[in-house]
């Protein structure tokens, strides 16, 4: 049928992508010009009160040398990795986006330009609008540099490392610039790069590290102005529970285009990271504290793998210079069953090979050797035609066979790297509340209530938020029960604890949404598939069916849906009090945006009163909803032309009403976009002959987004709406009971 061309149409608008054509990423120019040089324009001079992230880092070092007896020179090392290092090459996939959504005829109005970002967002509202972070050692710029683009400034005098290995401070922490070796000051102009930016390059790319999620305000010593923290308000690995990620590119789009109800529902605090590439389903996740790793590593589990991946293994840790039973993924077994003693990283737990593995998989996530990753991808921009003939299936990213093979290649030099960004991570403890400014007043020194809570958390919590256990040979449900109160009533039960059993848990034993742990890249022949143990995949095999999910159409529980077995890892308790809203996606709780101890407490007792009463949570008022009328972009003039019937079609009749559920839209598997357009043309035509729609069309409209829509839940990758429900343990104690516990968790 004709309409199934507007398919693509419907997934290239949804996917924000320009045009319905195979794109070429930036190519080397033959022939070996020479670069056009410039000096960076460092503003005023560090002032002597000032603190520098040279001395943070130093300071830092030094603790984690004297007090957990790690070396200061590994510490350091690995924290200017988890700060500034960008995986070598991955400002130009940054770049590579900036010129696939740069160009005016992108309908969508979507601007993958972090670049454009720093400049249009006043450093002073950069936190509150989007949860960024301003960088301690810059300043904001009184006027443009000497390409006319206004950038904050690093001062003169924080610059302490090679800019040419981790690059210039943009201003906000973890958006590194690094001048563009492709930049031709005969063809630049800002205004017009500003206005439309595809196939301009810019004086500098901006490439991503670890820091622009991770790094979060200090729960201890928060900063009076969020806007403009020092370092000593700052700490590096407790996650930024308040970034934006999806309005720091959408907050310009339109808001009747899905694409900004998409990026504008996104929870603070989340990341998608299966956004490149996608899963189809729209399940940011958390962005996650760590903490007590040398604890966490305690509880690491066998987790079996295959012959090639151990041989993988043991050239990987050759080249990092790691022994095979290294605490971060011990190689165990036979030659033809070998094993893998590892954490299990991640919501999933699907980063299961190490933490070697897991953590130059993340670099490939934010863009290292993002030319070779592109293929894996299931929508690939730059190879439309392969995407539609291959039915939008993803592909491994193959490191077993080809992307290790050059010694020099950004991987092998990020593999280099991760030994001391674990020793560095290995050096967080917790943030007790009792040493937070003003935080003793939150506490209350009432021993039998403490003890009523203690209880209360080991007869309910206790076996998977705990790293500590009774002995495994008290199996009797009774003489446990009372091991677990004996432990827990303990002394020394918080000491060390990683206040979590790093364990997968079935969604059946959770019941929390499902959408995140269905995530498929992990699985072989997808994206990551190389990068995950043969027990994780083994456990997702078995297909399970869940019921009585929530029908947004109709406002019953009658959904039924069935997939594979879906897991999530228990996450740590550690200082719990400082890192609500709760729950995997960040939905449970109240989100203020305040990074004060007040603010966090507040955040705390709301969030941590609806986890113990579910009857308090938001349930069907969670589901992501439009704020408006949303409509589909009016993509690929081109496509147009060479198919008049596209405007019978009216795209832009295709409207949905405010409080549609935006996953209905954003769930879906590209391969069944041609099903939704023939569910739009018999919803309109209604029985007709097909060749009557565009008469029909303008005034049975509404009949066919009503099918479109009903096909959408049909089609659904996981039809699971409500954000806030699941994880009712705890929920039958009584109020007393509750509060006590509550009370006994401020000082996890």
């Amino acid at each position: 049928m004709k309409y199934r061309f507007m398919a693509l149409i419907l997934l290239f608008s949804t996917l924000a992508y320009a045009e319905l054509k195979d794109k070429k990423g930036p190519e080397p120019k033959p022939g070996a010009q020479a670069a056009f040089d410039f000096d960076y324009e460092f503003g005023r001079p560090i002032r002597p009160d000032e603190e520098t992230y040279n001395q943070y880092r130093k300071a830092h070092a030094e603790h984690a040398e004297k007090q957990m007896g790690l070396s200061a020179a590994a510490v350091g090392d690995g924290m200017d990795t988890w700060h500034w290092w960008v995986g070598v090459d991955n400002p130009g996939f940054w770049q590579d986006l900036v010129n696939l959504t740069g160009g005016k005829e992108n309908a969508t109005g979507l601007r993958l330009d972090f670049l454009r970002v720093v400049m249009s967002v006043p450093r002073a509202e950069r936190f509150k609008r989007l949860g960024l972070i301003n960088d301690p050692d810059t300043v904001e710029a009184d006027k443009p540099d000497q390409f006319g683009l206004k950038i904050d400034r690093m001062k003169d005098g924080a610059l302490q490392w090679d800019p040419e290995k981790f690059g210039y401070s943009s201003g906000v922490i973890g958006l590194q610039l690094f001048k563009n070796k492709d930049f031709d000051p005969k063809k630049w102009n800002a205004e017009t790069y500003l206005n439309d930016a595809k196939g301009m390059q810019p004086p500098y790319k901006i490439g991503m590290s670890c820091v622009f999620c991770h790094i979060g305000m200090n729960p201890l010593n928060p900063p009076d102005n969020p806007a403009d923290p020092k370092w000593e308000n700052l700490t590096s690995t407790i996650g930024n529970q308040y970034l934006r990620e999806g309005l720091t590119f959408g907050e310009t789009i339109e808001h009747q285009s899905i694409i900004y109800q998409y990026m504008a529902t996104q929870e603070p605090g989340t990341s998608e990271t299966s956004r490149f590439p996608t899963d189809s389903i729209n399940n940011p996740t958390n962005i996650n504290s760590i903490f007590r790793l040398r604890d966490r590593l305690k509880v690491a589990h066998v987790e079996k793998i295959t012959p090639a991946q151990a041989t993988l293994i043991k050239s990987m840790y050759k080249n990092a210079g790691l022994e095979l039973d290294n605490i971060g993924g011990a190689l165990g077994g036979t030659e033809k069953e070998p094993t893998l003693k590892v954490p299990h990283i991640l919501t999933d737990g699907s980063d299961s090979m190490g933490i070697l593995m897991a953590s130059v998989r993340v670099y490939v996530n934010e863009g290292l050797m993002h030319k070779e990753w592109y293929d894996s991808w299931p929508v690939n921009p730059w190879k439309m035609t392969k995407s539609v003939l291959r039915g939008f299936k993803p592909a491994e990213f193959d490191i077993i066979e080809k992307w290790r093979k050059d010694p020099n290649s950004p991987w092998m030099q990020t593999e280099r790297r991760m030994p001391n960004m674990a020793t560095f991570l290995m050096s967080y403890d917790g943030f007790p509340l009792a040493d937070a400014k003003n935080g003793k007043s939150y506490l209350k020194n009432n021993p039998k209530l403490l003890n009523r809570g203690k209880i209360a958390f080991a007869e309910n919590c206790a076996s998977c938020h705990s790293s500590k256990s009774p002995d495994s040979t008290i199996t009797d449900p009774v003489l446990r029960k009372k091991a677990w109160k004996e432990l827990v009533l303990s002394d020394d039960f918080l000491d060390h604890n990683y206040l979590s059993d790093d364990q997968r848990h079935a969604y059946s034993e959770i019941g929390t949404n499902i959408q995140r742990s269905e995530g498929t890249n992990a699985m072989r022949g997808s994206t990551w598939g190389q990068m995950s143990s043969q027990t994780y995949k083994d456990q997702r095999k078995e297909q399970i069916t869940v019921k009585n999910l929530y029908n947004p159409l109709t406002g019953t529980y009658d959904l039924e849906w069935k997939g594979p077995n879906a897991y999530y890892r228990t996450p740590t308790l550690v200082s719990i009090w400082a890192t609500a809203p709760y729950f995997h996606n960040n939905s449970l709780g109240l989100y203020n945006g305040d990074p004060s101890v007040k603010g966090r407490m507040d955040a705390f007792e709301d969030g941590m009163t609806k986890l113990l009463t579910p009857n308090k949570r938001l349930g069907v008022r969670s589901i992501k909803v439009t704020s408006t009328v949303t409509t589909l972009p009016d993509a690929f003039p081109g496509f147009k032309a060479k198919h008049p019937y596209f405007d019978e079609m009216k795209l832009k009749l295709l409207e949905f009403p405010v409080g549609t559920p935006v996953n209905l839209m954003m769930s879906l598997n590209p391969k069944h976009f041609p099903s939704l357009i023939a569910a739009y043309v018999k919803g309109v035509v209604a029985g007709r002959p097909e060749k009557e729609f565009p008469g029909l069309v303008d005034r049975r409209r509404k009949a066919g987004i009503e099918a479109v829509k009903k096909k959408m839940l049909e089609l659904n990758t996981v039809p699971d709406f409500i954000e806030d429900r699941g994880h009712t343990f705890g929920s039958d104690l009584s109020d007393e009971d509750k509060l006590a516990l509550i009370e006994y968790m401020k000082r996890f």
